[in-house]
């Protein structure tokens, strides 16, 4: 097995563990801790080390660890062979009224890990972690700014 395929391993074992604010595992986890603590299980690097912002999602998308693509423009084709296994999806945050991304929020406020077949694993609020097959669903391709692929 390959370390893409490990890290998709580790990451399908989280499933159904709780949300906790601020939480990095292994019981429970926000959507950044979940994604720090698969890379610092499997890699051993700590993806928050160098990052900059307010939040653990912005720390992770400013670190120096791997290379990160923006998504410029709302509602995208996206296609799997654009996606690595492994790679950190990071997501606009929106507030309740509002229906569309906000684009003056500096950081995602979002973040999970692709793992194959246009799906993803995450850890929201009102579910923990769970499995979302649904990247070209109109509400997530609304929302996904980018991707970062730490393991080439």
């Amino acid at each position: 097995m390959d370390i893409k395929e490990y890290l998709v391993e580790v990451a399908l074992k989280q499933i159904n563990k709780p949300y906790e604010h601020t939480k990095h595992g292994p019981n429970s986890f926000d959507c950044a801790g979940l994604v720090w603590y698969i890379y610092n299980k499997v890699l051993g690097i700590d993806i928050y080390k160098d990052g900059r912002g307010k939040s653990t999602t912005g720390k992770i998308m400013t670190s120096s660890y791997g290379t990160i693509k923006i998504y410029k423009e709302n509602l995208k084709v996206l296609k799997s062979n654009e996606f690595k296994l492994g790679d950190i999806l990071l997501f606009h945050r929106q507030a309740l009224k509002e229906t569309e991304p906000t684009p003056t929020n500096k950081y995602p406020g979002h973040c999970g890990i692709y793992i194959g077949n246009m799906e993803f694993i995450h850890c929201p609020k009102n579910k923990g972690i769970v499995l979302t097959n649904t990247l070209n669903n109109k509400y997530w391709n609304k929302k996904l700014v980018g991707k970062k692929n730490i393991i080439e």
